[in-house]
């Protein structure tokens, strides 16, 4: 009878738990950039809240794991408002009335909380919490929603990524025959062409037969031949600029020696000094089984290393002997006078109107529609550039830079100059994640 009874005051106890729980109204969650404002209305006057407890009322914020709880907020019935009363003054403080986020049952309370504002708070969810309190029936009623994906903090986003101004040369006719196989490989330090080392007989001869092929064509009238000279970048800057042009100039005379019938002249050709060979190091080192490759390559393309100071740090690596290794397998390769490409007037150069004709689209900003109209020809080393431009005039960086690399080495000055204006926008767009992510940190 006892246990029946019991069980029966359990259920009693529960309904009328259940049926004084206030009421909470005109929520609202607002944020001005620093602090979140929690508000609503408490309806406290309950008829079924015994006069002898308490309610307590707690607000929080989640989302996901992350939680804050804010300041509670404590509804006395009359009977319990007496009791602490008198519970304090036998304590000693006979002056204890209500507090701040303390009220009598019988009124509609106006809760007001700040707390500050979070990065997880996107969104954010409020909360109760509420718990009965009071003689010997003390129940945390559990907890419940009131409001639901309230979007507080809103992550700003980087910058648009701004497009460049680009540079942009109209194609000229040429006759490109193959810069990378057709390299004079000199011996250390010298100028004089020697034909018995490095296989420069065969490209003697390769040479000799693009100079006949552009002559024997009655379609074309030579303009200019132009000529590249490099020097491997392990002396000194000077010797290799002044090693660089003279191993081009050794070139051209070979050719017009060995083709007198055509009364060419030093008038004829175009010296390209690219002096000190970094660009073909790289490549030669890439493409090699170099022990430590990587570290070399990461000293090369780091821009912030001087040329001399790049060869102290590739000599300091594992006590020289990656050095020694380079100057024997690699440098040779980079000492050379290439033959890049024979500039000529014709009739039939269709590769070159595609390209301008692309060149024009670009000025009047229809990018998509030059990037599909070159693409026919972007193996012609004169498309590389423009190329790159109606890449880059998309925002499509990563995509453009291997074009103006290319354009480059095939000695493109303005493609330089788009690379410049690329790596200035990486700069720039680094700054802004840099600044957001100092942002960011106050959120955390």
């Amino acid at each position: 009878m006892k246990k029946l009874f019991a069980a029966v005051m359990m259920m009693f106890g529960a309904v009328l738990l259940s049926d004084a729980q206030t009421v909470i109204s005109n929520e609202s969650l607002t944020h001005d950039g620093t602090n979140v404002t929690v508000t609503f209305d408490i309806d406290t006057d309950v008829k079924d809240l015994p006069s002898n407890r308490k309610e307590v009322i707690m607000p929080y914020i989640y989302n996901g794991k992350d939680t804050i709880y804010m300041d509670v907020v404590e509804i006395y019935g009359k009977g319990r408002y007496k009791r602490e009363r008198q519970v304090n003054a036998i304590e000693g403080d006979k002056d204890w009335e209500l507090g701040d986020n303390q009220t009598l049952k019988g009124e509609v309370y106006h809760y007001r909380d700040q707390i500050p504002l979070k990065r997880w708070m996107n969104p954010a969810n409020l909360g109760i919490r509420r718990q009965l309190v009071g003689c010997a029936c003390e129940k945390e009623w559990g907890e419940e929603n009131i409001t639901e994906g309230v979007p507080l903090f809103e992550e700003p986003a980087l910058p648009a990524r701004r497009i460049p101004e680009y540079v942009l040369v109209d194609a000229s006719r040429s006759w490109d025959f193959g810069q990378d196989e057709l390299e004079i490989i000199f011996k250390v330090s010298k100028i004089e062409i020697d034909s018995s080392v490095f296989n420069n007989e065969i490209t003697f001869g390769k040479i000799l037969a693009a100079v006949d092929k552009i002559f024997s064509n009655p379609y074309y009238k030579i303009d200019k031949i132009e000529v590249a000279g490099y020097a491997s970048p392990e002396g000194r800057p000077a010797f290799n600029k002044w090693l660089g042009e003279n191993r081009a100039k050794a070139l051209i005379d070979y050719i017009i020696e060995h083709r007198p019938q055509y009364n060419l002249t030093r008038d004829n050709f175009r010296i390209r000094n690219g002096e000190e060979n970094w660009v073909g190091l790289r490549r030669v080192v890439a493409a090699s089984d170099l022990e430590h490759k990587e570290r070399v390559l990461q000293i090369i393309d780091d821009e912030n290393i001087p040329g001399e100071l790049k060869k102290d740090k590739i000599r300091w690596i594992d006590r020289a002997k990656t050095w020694k290794q380079m100057l024997k397998d690699i440098y040779p390769h980079l000492r050379c006078a290439r033959y890049l490409a024979v500039y000529y007037d014709s009739t039939n150069d269709e590769a070159v109107d595609i390209i301008n004709q692309a060149n024009q689209l670009i000025r009047e900003g229809k990018y998509a529609e030059a990037y599909e109209h070159v693409k026919p020809v972007d193996n012609d080393m004169r498309a590389y550039n423009t190329v790159g431009v109606a890449l880059m005039m998309q925002g499509e960086f990563e995509k453009a830079m291997p074009w103006f690399e290319k354009a480059l080495e095939t000695n493109t000055p303005s493609a330089q100059q788009n690379i410049d204006a690329i790596n200035a926008e990486y700069e720039f767009e680094a700054q802004q994640k840099q600044l957001l992510e100092e942002y960011l940190k106050k959120y955390e």
